[in-house]
Formats: structure tokens, sequence, C-alpha cells
């Protein structure tokens, strides 16, 4: 009899478990320094909790998610439609991002048997959402496939996904709504690291890691940044999730033209906290000169968000990494841009590694994700170099995928409107350290330039300079700086970025800062 009960005890939870739901209404009055998120789905999303796991995530990034969500297990988008908490959650409005996750199968049914109702609900939902919300970006979440009860029909997990992927793509692009890729991920997970179980025992829903994954795939999709390393792990074994952060970036980060994301106003990078750019990269030790190969691994293991180094063009128009007009170590002292790469090559920096081409950096660097690139080019003094330089150097970007590693920051504000020009997605810095040389914020946003770095003293003798440039969605960034009280006093500013030759010191400052 015993038995019997717990038997029963154990079924009823198990049915109370698929059958729950979760209900929040976001703050009723918008918060403008968050960002406000609507998720309507089911068991999909709340096995785990991996709304609020994405909540954790972007508070640890910077980023504040205020969440509104109806989440039921089992529903249907048409299920939705006539549900009473789903249009609160709706009707809460002013959403910026909407997650709609449909029934496991249905995008699959769609594809295989032409189940034109999926759609016709998907696009009834997303008039729902913009009606109240008109500038929300509407994503349709793209599920996993399971072996769970036969593949919920499709008899394999391979077949399901395989439909899953052709339905979700085709609604998303006749609703004209952006994807979210998380089933891609698993399936790169299922293939890389199959120990790691994104599935419960069931077979079907999402474990922890599963529910984690998802998060971090929907975070990536909402900001477009990098994760650093204050990250939560939410439970997860450290290294696991690690891994995990890394299949999310792989997944989503260059390849957003794929799912359909268009962000018409990108994500600030650097975040909305302070980021540590290693200056000529780390090179407090003397096996790591600055603009060495070395400096840029080093920056990469003390965990700075990125690396800045100089670029210049030979004579032959060969692009090299160098400060100075000539290198340091070269007793002939020859100029680099009167010089052939060929007689450069045979110099050695004071480690004794051949002075670095941009294209040896850049293949270095590939490994060191998600370090940032911070690419300074150096003004040569002529209009049609200084193109040249940048067209060189962003071919190469552009051959090796490294687009959306790259900072391109210069001191020549002309030079800036070329890059925009050429490369409307890349971030764009003006460097300026002179009073004659600032630029009003609204001038910058009107060209589009992502962000400054300029000297502390400017900050300081234009006291609103940061909140302007905020106002105008653009980065404020510090010129290399080493002070620590300078830099205190700019993190308590909000200053995004600072540039350093003490990494270290810094790091450790505005951790602490933090608490």
């Amino acid at each position: 009899m015993k038995r019997t009960l717990t038997v029963l005890l154990f079924i009823l939870l198990s049915i109370f478990s698929l059958r729950a739901d979760k209900f929040r209404l976001p703050a009723e009055k918008k918060n403008p320094d968050a960002v406000r998120v609507l998720l309507i789905g089911n068991s999909f999303t709340y096995y785990h909790d991996a709304d609020d796991m994405l909540v954790e995530i972007a508070s640890s990034q910077g980023v504040n998610i205020d969440l509104g969500e109806f989440l039921k297990g089992g529903q249907t988008f048409g299920q939705h439609l006539k549900l009473a908490n789903s249009r609160k959650a709706i009707n809460a409005g002013d959403y910026d991002f909407a997650f709609l996750q449909d029934q496991s199968v249905t995008p699959a049914k769609y594809a295989r048997d032409k189940y034109q109702q999926a759609l016709d609900d998907l696009i009834a939902l997303k008039r729902l959402v913009v009606m109240r919300s008109p500038d929300c970006k509407v994503i349709l979440e793209r599920t996993w496939g399971y072996d769970g009860k036969e593949a919920g029909g499709f008899g394999t997990r391979e077949i399901l996904d395989k439909y899953l992927e052709k339905g979700t793509k085709d609604m998303a692009k006749k609703a004209k709504t952006w994807r979210s890729p998380i089933g891609i991920a698993f399936n790169t997970v299922v293939a890389e690291r199959p120990e790691i179980a994104l599935l419960g025992d069931d077979d079907k829903h999402q474990s922890a890691a599963g529910s984690y994954l998802k998060a971090c795939v929907n975070y990536l999709v909402i900001t477009g940044e990098d994760f650093d390393d204050y990250v939560p792990n939410c439970g997860l074994d450290p290294e696991h999730a690690e891994y995990l952060r890394d299949v999310a970036e792989r997944t989503v980060l260059g390849h957003e033209g794929k799912y359909r994301i268009k962000r018409e106003k990108k994500f600030n990078p650097f975040g909305p906290k302070t980021r540590v750019v290693a200056h000529r990269g780390y090179h407090l030790d003397p096996s790591c000169p600055e603009n060495s190969i070395a400096a840029l691994k080093a920056s990469s293991k003390a965990g700075v968000f990125g690396s800045e180094f100089d670029i210049r063009l030979t004579r032959d128009n060969k692009i090299v990494v160098c400060h100075d007009k000539s290198y340091k170590t070269d007793t002939l002292g020859r100029v680099i841009s009167d010089t052939d790469y060929e007689l450069l090559s045979e110099l050695r920096l004071s480690n004794g590694e051949p002075v670095p081409t941009f294209e040896s950096f850049l293949d270095s660097a590939k490994a060191l994700r998600p370090l940032k690139l911070v690419c300074e080019l150096k003004d040569l003094g002529d209009k049609d170099k200084n193109e040249k330089l940048f067209d060189e150097a962003y071919k190469l970007v552009t051959s090796k995928k490294m687009g959306n590693r790259m900072i391109w920051q210069t001191f020549n504000y002309p030079l800036c409107l070329y890059i925009r020009s050429k490369a409307p997605e890349a971030f764009v810095v003006y460097l300026c350290t002179k009073e004659d040389k600032i630029k009003a914020a609204a001038g910058l946003a009107q060209d589009k330039i992502s962000g400054v770095n300029y000297k502390y003293t400017l900050y300081k003798k234009h006291p609103s300079l940061i909140e302007e440039l905020h106002d105008n969605n653009i980065s404020a960034g510090l010129c290399a700086e080493d002070d620590s009280e300078i830099i205190s006093d700019m993190v308590d500013e909000g200053i995004n970025i600072v540039g350093t030759n003490n990494p270290n010191a810094v790091l450790k400052l505005i951790k602490d800062q933090r608490r």
C-alpha cells in the first residue's frame, strides 16, 4: 500500500510539473536603464528556470533585464492566444525583445505536414506583441530535437531536428521575426561533448545544462556581446559552463544574418560596466614586449576584455604591428613606411620574436576568444595611405571572418568617417587627447561613431561629457591610464573602457569597486 501511494504521489508530481506555469509582469513603469524582455512559451523554457538564468547571466554582464512572461506546459501559440495570462503579459507593453517558444514539434509539423495553422498563430501572436510594443524585436525560438516518446512522432531526434530547422527558418522568414538558434547550439554540444547531458531523464526536456545553454544563446541574441569573466555558472560544473558559453558565442556571434538578426542600434560591446583593455598588449613581463604576439597572448591569459595594438603600412603595402615610425630594435632606424617588408622581416623584437604582421596577429588571436582586438590605425600623414591601410586590414579581417572581434580606432577623424563608410557594421572609436579636437556627442552620433577614448583631463574639464556620450549611445573610453585614483574616479563616473599598461591592477581595482 505504501509503495502504491509513493508511485501515485510520483505520478501526481510529474503531472503537476509538466502542467506547471510561470507568470510575471514587468515593472508597471518602464525603467530606461533596463532591457524589457517578454517570454511566451512552455516547459521548454521553465524547466530548470532558463528564464531566471537569463536574468542572472545578463545582470552579471551589466545588463538589467525587466522580465514579463507566461509559460505554461504543452502550450502552442494558438493556445497562448486564448490564455488570459498570456494576454496580460503581452499587454504590459513597452518590450524591447519578445521570445516566442512554440510547442516542441509544432514548427516541425509545419515543415513536414504543411501545417499552416502554426504560421498563422505565430503571425497573430506577433501582431499582439507589436500592438503594445511597436519597437519590439520579436524572436522565434528554434528549439531542439529529442528522442523521448519516439521524437514526438518523428521517429528520431535527427529527423525531428531537421524539420525544426526547416520549419522555424521558413516561419521566421514569413512572419518577419528574428530566430534564436538554441537547437543549433544543442547540436554542436551533442557532436563535440556528448558527455554533457543537455536533456533530462525523459530525453526531451532540457537539463540544467540545457537551460544554461538556452539562456546564454538568448542573451547573445539580445546583446551581441561576448561574455566576460564575471558570468555565473548557475550551479553547473565551471568547465562545462565555460564550454557552453563558448558554444553559444560560436553559434550566434558573427552569424546573425543566418537568423535574421538585424540590430538597428548595436549594443555597446563594452557594455554598461567598465572593461579593461591592455594598452599595446600585456607587456609587464620582459618576455612580452609591447605590440608583440607574446603580449597579445598574455592579454588573453590576464582576462582583459581586449588587447590594443598599432598597425602601419610598409612601402610595399604589407601591414605590420608597431607603434613608432621605426622599430626600436632596428639599429639602422629605417622608417617603416619607406621600407619594404622583406628588409624589416629580418628584424627581431627584444624577446627574439620576429616583427609581427597584422596577419600573424589575427592568426594568433583566433584561439584567444573572446579577446577583442583593439586595432589603432596610425596616421601615416597621407589620406590615400591612411585609407589604403584600412582597406588592406579590413580585407584580411573579412577573409578570416573576425569582424565581430575587431574594434577600430584612430586619432584621424576623417579616417574614422572613411572606416564607417566602408564597414557599416564596424565598431569605430575616435581617439582624442587635445581640447581643440573634441567632437560634440550629437555630431559623433550623426556620423555614426561608436565610441571615443579621451584623456582624463578632458573629462574633468567637461563634467557632463560621459552623460552626453551615453545619451547618444556612444561608448566613453579613457585613454591609456595607470593612475588608480583617476581610474577609480572614472569608474564611478560610468566610464565604459579603460586602456592601461597595468591591467592586473586595474582589473583588481574594478572588481573591488564592484563589491
